[in-house]
Order: C-alpha cells, then sequence, then structure tokens
C-alpha cells in the first residue's frame, strides 16, 4: 500500500479547508478513493484531486488555499 499523508476526516485534500462532508455529499463534491471518501469544498478541488489524486495524497503535499 502506498503511504499517504494524514488528511482529517473533514479537511479538502486539494486546499485544506474544513468541509461539512454531508453537505458535500449532497452537492455532489465527495468521491471514493481507495476505499476512503474525501470532500472537497469546491468542484475545482474535486476535479483537480480526480485528475491527480495521488499528488495530493503525497505525504510532502501541503495544501494551501
Amino acid at each position: 500500500m502506498t503511504q499517504t499523508r494524514l488528511i482529517r476526516t473533514d479537511e479538502d485534500p486539494v486546499c485544506g479547508m474544513t468541509v461539512e462532508m454531508d453537505q458535500a455529499r449532497g452537492k455532489g463534491l465527495a468521491t471514493e478513493n481507495q476505499g476512503r471518501e474525501y470532500g472537497f469544498c469546491g468542484k475545482s478541488c474535486l476535479l483537480e484531486f480526480r485528475d491527480a489524486p495521488e499528488q495530493y495524497l503525497a505525504p510532502a503535499y501541503r495544501p494551501s488555499m
């Protein structure tokens, strides 16, 4: 299994913003990767993550808004 950085369950893995998961799911701003669900603050972060999840899950990645 590939090592990933620690991401809170309510954290957007791309920008680091806090996300309310129920709201993210309701807006279609949640996706699953390797058995874990991630929520996003907006469509752009979701699309960036879908294009390259390994980049945002890498231990060295530091989210920034």
